[in-house]
């Protein structure tokens, strides 16, 4: 990890990976919009057809739904432990620092394009 630390993105680089890169935030992110997708996924299969599913989203996105993405917005929150119960605690974790090397050095990559831009703009 440490040839990850000292590569790409310059001093901004430097501060993004010293912060986490935003990398929690978008487990989060991701975990919210797979509920979210989940229950909406779950509510076309209760009903019974096309126009059945279409009125009760209507009245699901004015009560229920808005009450669902409440409940998600904090199970997001507490991503690992979603994932730990889906996945169990070995694939859970596997994925999870997984994501993180390839986010780390696909963000590496993108902030050092965009500081060569910068200095070129700037005549640096």
């Amino acid at each position: 990890m440490a040839e990850l630390e000292g590569s790409g993105g310059g001093a901004v680089g430097k501060i993004w990976r010293k912060h986490g890169g935003g990398y929690y935030a978008l487990l989060a992110v991701g975990t919210f919009l797979h509920l979210e997708v989940k229950s909406l996924v779950d509510s076309y299969g209760e009903a019974t057809g096309l126009r059945d599913f279409l009125e009760t989203e209507l009245l699901e996105a004015i009560i229920t739904f808005g009450l669902e993405t409440l409940l998600n917005t904090f199970l997001a929150g507490i991503w690992p432990f979603i994932w730990i119960r889906g996945m169990g605690l070995g694939i859970a974790a596997g994925a999870a620092v997984g994501g993180y090397l390839l986010w780390s050095v696909m963000l590496a990559w993108l902030l050092a394009r965009r500081e060569r831009e910068f200095r070129r703009e700037l005549g640096l």
